[in-house]
């Protein structure tokens, strides 16, 4: 998986995290003008802005990971049940291999 698969893998998983990422740093780059420019009122009010928008990616990612982390049990419960039907079959093999080991030895 290349960077950008992995990236636009996690944009389809969580799309609001990098909006709001975008958002913020807009708000910032924004301010920084205003600050330039020598607007303290502008600059007040896009940095509350970027206060919002911030706030709510960091509410978007706790979101998106309470999401994924119910998802996940499942996959754990499927992947463990998985696990221990490998685990079953390969003591099978090796029980049968030892009984096929002992009859080869009486013959």
């Amino acid at each position: 998986e290349s960077y950008q698969e992995k990236a636009w893998r996690k944009f389809k998983e969580q799309p609001l995290v990098p909006i709001g990422t975008l958002l913020t740093c807009g708000a910032l780059i924004m301010a920084t003008v205003k600050m330039k420019r020598g607007d303290p009122q502008s600059l007040n009010n896009w940095l509350r802005v970027r206060v919002i928008a911030q706030g709510a990616t960091i509410a978007a990612v706790c979101a998106g990971t309470y999401t994924l982390g119910s998802t996940a049990g499942d996959e754990t419960k499927q992947t463990r049940q998985l696990d221990e039907i490998q685990a079953h079959r390969e003591a099978r093999a090796g029980r049968d291999r030892k009984e096929f080991e002992d009859r080869l030895k009486a013959a």
